[in-house]
C-alpha cells in the first residue's frame, strides 16, 4: 500500500505563536448562571466544518478551522468593536475529550 504524502489542511498556515488559555465547561456554565451574555460578554465559535452530528451550541458562530485563518483580522475587528472580551473556540475533539493540554 502506498504512503500518502498529502499534507494536513493546517500545514498551509503559520504555526501558532502562542498558546491560548483554556476554560472548563464548568466555568462557562458559571458565566451563564452569573448572567454573562453570549454574543456580548463572550462568543462561542464552533470550528467544525461539517461534523455537526449531535448539534451545535445555541448562539455559537460556525467558522470552520480550515477557512478561519484568512478571516481572523475581520473576526477580531468585529468582535472587539462590539466589546466582546472573550472568544471561546471549540470543536468536536474538545467536546468529546475535554480541553487540549
Amino acid at each position: 500500500m502506498a504512503e500518502s504524502t498529502e499534507k494536513p489542511w493546517h500545514a498551509a498556515f503559520p504555526a501558532p505563536r502562542n498558546t491560548a488559555a483554556s476554560i472548563t465547561r464548568e466555568e462557562v456554565l458559571q458565566w451563564m448562571r452569573e448572567g454573562k451574555e453570549p454574543g456580548k460578554d463572550y462568543v462561542l465559535v464552533d470550528l467544525r466544518r461539517n461534523d455537526h452530528e449531535g448539534g451545535t451550541i445555541r448562539g455559537s458562530l460556525n467558522l470552520p478551522a480550515q477557512s478561519l485563518y484568512p478571516s481572523l483580522p475581520t473576526v477580531y475587528s468585529l468582535l472587539s468593536a462590539g466589546g466582546v472580551k472573550y472568544i471561546l473556540w471549540y470543536c468536536v475533539r474538545v467536546m468529546i475529550w475535554g480541553t487540549d493540554g
